[in-house]
Formats: C-alpha cells, structure tokens, sequence
C-alpha cells in the first residue's frame, strides 16, 4: 500500500490488538492503530483502507496530510 506522498507503507496485523505501519524500504515503524480485539483482516485501495478485527468490526481509514511540522501524513479513522 502507499501514503498520500506515494511512498511504500507495510501494515502488519499483531497479537497485541495493533496494527504496526512500517515505512518500506527501511521498515522504520510509523505508528501504530489499536483495536478492540485482534486485527483479522486488513484491505487496501488508493489512499483508504479497511480492518475488521475480532469484534466483528469494521473500520474505514484514510490517509491525511499531517497538519503538524512534519511532512509525515497521518491516519484518519473515518
């Protein structure tokens, strides 16, 4: 999947409820989301992607630039 800037992001569900963001090629972590139950499914389109998790749950994300100093966009749970 890519960001906003068109730059390589991995999403890697984990057995802590989280979803790690690593940028690609450096797998420098970029953060993380965290979830009610573990993450069970992740699905990507153009700048939005979707997590379902044990719950049953279904979220929407979409990538946003960031407001902040830094050029690094950030997620928007939508």
């Amino acid at each position: 999947m890519h960001d906003l800037e068109s730059k390589p992001v991995l999403l890697c569900s984990c057995n802590d409820n989280t979803i790690r963001a690593y940028d690609l090629p450096s797998f420098a972590e970029r953060g993380k989301i965290y979830a009610k139950q573990e993450i069970r499914s992740i699905h990507g389109g153009p700048n939005i992607f979707f997590t379902g998790d044990g719950t049953g749950e279904v979220r929407v994300w979409q990538w946003l630039a960031d407001q902040s100093a830094t050029t690094t966009p950030a997620l928007c749970y939508i």
